[in-house]
């Protein structure tokens, strides 16, 4: 039942047994024996929904630098993360074995974090850094430029010989006068596929900031 439905609570499924077999079953019986046949109770992971066209990008992404190795190295990624202020409950669980945390009944899809907190801004490279900017309401293309690209991120590639720009597809970072930015200062920017935050390594940062 746990398997079948993985969002099934043990006091559900301590219920049925007890309706079919007309014998009293403990809660904690069911857990542990759910625990002892591999299934724990974890929070749903939250993931965007893909299309096929967004699967097919990511892995066409993924081939066309599958020989990059030192070429990491020079990548700065970058990007925005509203910190929850808030507590989540978390009392959604979901039963799973170990290795099915990506399958897909174990995930919640999501476009935006749950609860309020405040946006920030930040950018880490191989070898360094840079220091959190805190964005105060909305966020467009001329306040990315004049607060991050202009402040941060050109005294930054000041101190590097070689650098390669990353950040999403969010609105004001594909501005055309965003890109003429780029441009004007001779800024390389990684193609970036669409709905693709875990290919970036900034994700593990933001978890620990948030921490």
């Amino acid at each position: 039942m746990a398997v079948t439905n993985r969002s099934v609570t043990s006091r559900t499924v301590t219920q049925n047994i007890e309706s079919v077999t007309h014998h009293s079953v403990y809660v904690r019986t069911i857990r542990r024996r759910l625990l002892q046949s591999g299934l724990s109770a974890r929070r749903l992971l939250l993931g965007l929904p893909l299309t096929q066209n967004h699967s097919f990008l990511r892995r066409q992404w993924c081939y066309e630098r599958r020989m990059w190795v030192r070429k990491w190295n020079e990548v700065f990624f970058t990007d925005e993360s509203r910190i929850c202020l808030e507590h989540h409950d978390g009392r959604i669980r979901v039963w799973r074995y170990r290795g099915e945390r990506m399958l897909n009944s174990c995930v919640m899809h999501r476009h935006t974090g749950p609860a309020p907190g405040i946006m920030v801004w930040g950018g880490i490279g191989y070898h360094s850094r840079t220091p959190l900017v805190r964005i105060a309401g909305t966020l467009n293309c001329q306040r990315y430029i004049s607060e991050v690209l202009e402040l941060v991120v050109l005294p930054y590639f000041q101190g590097l010989a070689t650098a390669i720009f990353q950040q999403d597809n969010a609105r004001p970072h594909v501005a055309r006068i965003v890109q003429r930015f780029f441009i004007n200062h001779q800024i390389e920017l990684l193609p970036w596929p669409a709905r693709s935050p875990d290919l970036s390594p900034i994700e593990n940062m933001w978890f620990m900031v948030a921490q």
